[in-house]
């Protein structure tokens, strides 16, 4: 491979997802204004997919730029570093969110709240998916350190596999920051973070409504306070679960190949879906509390 091959090689990487605006290389633009529009546009993407996500996937597909792998180097299309980098990555995403949702389920077990009846969660391109996922990864962040303190409080037995769970969605977040091009610690907020902060209930619930058509029959998401027990935490945590697992089972197949879990995905629960993925090595958790349960 010639030098020239591999310069074109970079060249294509860095602005395959985030091509000029304003005549300027994208890298410039989100220098001088980092923290611009992050939250406007994701909660837009969130909540405009109906009718503007759609019309902008049609109007990428007629200008021939848009492939729902991610290839090529228009608005709707992704950097991948190395062949079938994005693919894995997210079909690694699905997976973790569907064993997330299935160690709550199982945790809470009787008292586990029903999957809720979600919407606008089909995208219609692969940017836009990319685009919801990185704020409904920050949000995930965001919510589970907020949600420690009042687990702490309760000296509750799952405090440890709930910070588990958080580190995992932070690892999620940073992915899909680079992958867009964003600081690799910005938060949903749009704020490049040396320490993570939480988010507060309320606005967690804000962020997801978009998301959630009822509840299907479980309890208010708020009030959730020093009031709340450690299992309205745990079922707080597992609605925003279910949303993401739910998310990624319709997405990640259709733009990366793959299957979501049987039943459409998840995970189980109270009348929820039945499907469930089971644990392998290296996915349960493993505090102390965990391994007792485990032992009986």
């Amino acid at each position: 491979m010639s030098d020239h091959s591999v310069d074109q090689r970079a060249e294509d990487v860095r602005y395959e997802g985030h091509p000029l605006e304003n005549g300027a290389p994208d890298g410039d633009e989100v220098a001088s204004q980092p923290r611009r529009s992050f939250l406007g546009r994701t909660l837009a993407a969130a909540a405009a997919v109906p009718a503007l996500v759609m019309a902008a996937s049609s109007t990428s597909q007629a200008e021939g730029d848009h492939d729902d792998r991610g290839q090529g180097r228009g608005s709707n299309s992704l950097p991948s570093l190395y062949g079938g980098w994005n693919a894995r990555n997210f079909q690694s995403i699905m997976a973790h969110e569907n064993a997330h949702v299935a160690f709550l389920v199982t945790a809470l077990g009787t008292a586990a709240r029903p999957k809720p009846t979600f919407q606008n969660l089909s995208q219609r391109n692969v940017r836009t998916f990319a685009t919801v996922s990185q704020t409904l990864e920050n949000v995930g962040v965001g919510a589970y350190l907020g949600a420690l303190p009042l687990l702490q409080r309760f000296n509750s037995q799952f405090l440890d596999e709930a910070a588990s769970i958080a580190l995992i969605e932070a690892r999620h977040a940073g992915f899909l920051n680079v992958l867009l091009n964003s600081p690799i610690t910005m938060n949903v907020r749009g704020v490049e973070q040396n320490f993570e902060q939480p988010l507060t209930p309320d606005e967690v619930v804000a962020l997801a409504n978009p998301f959630i058509r009822d509840l299907n029959g479980g309890r208010p998401l708020l009030p959730l306070d020093t009031n709340s027990t450690d299992i309205d935490v745990l079922n707080f945590a597992l609605a925003l679960e279910y949303l993401e697992a739910e998310f990624y089972n319709i997405n990640v197949p259709r733009f990366f190949g793959g299957r979501g879990p049987r039943g459409g995905g998840g995970g189980g629960g109270p009348r929820g879906g039945a499907s469930r993925l089971e644990a392998r090595p290296g996915n349960a958790p493993s505090s102390a509390a965990a391994r007792r349960r485990r032992g009986r």
